[in-house]
């Protein structure tokens, strides 16, 4: 079994060394000559699964934060509920924190960004 996956990874690898065909080299998403297409190629194909993203972990973020609050204000004396409604908080605001982070760094790699 470990023969035939060390095969597989063998002529994969060989198949992504070969050089790209004619057709294959000249193929572009944005034309050199500045056609209308391509100037709003990131707008009409990268912003809105983006903004969709970001409108999801928005929501996410938000139920998430709510549903800690009330396991928070249910736990009572119990420490293990309220140090586990503490952690959902904390991760849930770790994650959203880190999605910011990686929108910014899209928005500065991206021409043009994304407002």
């Amino acid at each position: 079994m470990a023969i035939m996956h060390g095969a597989v990874a063998a002529a994969s690898i060989g198949y992504a060394l070969l050089p790209l065909s004619a057709s294959a080299a000249n193929l572009s998403i944005c034309p050199a000559n500045g056609a209308p297409d391509c100037t709003n190629f990131i707008k009409t194909y990268v912003q809105p699964p983006i903004t969709l993203l970001t409108i999801l972990i928005g929501v996410f973020g938000a139920i998430s934060i709510i549903v800690a609050g009330i396991q928070y204000s249910s736990a009572g004396d119990d420490s293990g509920k309220v140090n586990k409604a503490k952690n959902r908080i904390f991760q849930t605001i770790i994650g959203l924190l880190a999605y910011f982070f990686l929108y910014s760094l899209l928005n500065f790699f991206i021409p043009g960004g994304f407002f």
